[in-house]
């Protein structure tokens, strides 16, 4: 398999319904997530596919992103499949690492990529690497939205060794702070100073 289950498995759950309890990773500032990423894109959904690994004895899903827009790495790729350890299993239950965002065929995301095939979870700081992608009709443009549908409303600012727990969004600097979420078009730019930084 080649994944670095190890280091996982202080945060897989199994279970029937939602974990009741949170991951705790270090909260990364946008330089952080970028400098980290193997690859920066936006994408749609276009498929999700679970699979049962008999030799390992482990479940994976595979999530397929197309209409991409790479920001960092490859400018040739057409489409990019992320895979997950987790997933259904034989018995009816499901293994899951808490702190992986959950996606539905069709919607938009910004993803930061680290070691795809070799992490069970293939973003840099689990959910920290995944932003939701909103169309805001009153805007007429796409907006940014955390894994957890929170509105973005500035630069992710990280916090050095200051732990940061899944559902809490109080991880944003006052650089770019609006009411408002803020738009596509201001995250991307955004990011792509960062990776013209490196």
């Amino acid at each position: 398999m080649g994944f670095r289950l190890s280091a996982a498995i202080l945060g897989i759950v199994c279970f029937i319904s939602p974990p009741a309890w949170g991951t705790t990773v270090l909260e990364k500032s946008l330089a952080d997530l970028v400098q980290e990423a193997e690859t920066v894109v936006v994408g749609t959904v276009s498929a999700i596919e679970a699979e049962w690994d008999a030799a390992s004895g482990l479940p994976f899903t595979s999530v397929t992103f197309t209409d991409l827009d790479i920001l960092k790495g490859e400018t040739d790729q057409t489409e990019l499949t992320l895979r997950f350890l987790g997933g259904p299993r034989p018995d009816g239950t499901a293994l899951q690492i808490a702190g992986i965002p959950q996606f539905t065929v069709g919607e938009r995301n910004v993803l930061f990529v680290t070691d795809n095939d070799h992490h069970a979870v293939p973003f840099v700081g689990l959910w920290q690497g995944v932003y939701r992608v909103v169309f805001d009709p009153d805007r007429d443009t796409d907006t940014i939205y955390t894994h957890d549908m929170q509105p973005l409303t500035a630069l992710p600012a990280g916090g050095g060794n200051i732990p940061h727990d899944e559902g809490h969004a109080d991880h944003q600097t006052h650089a770019l702070h609006s009411a408002e979420p803020l738009s596509l078009e201001s995250f991307s730019q955004a990011i792509e100073q960062e990776v013209n930084r490196d």
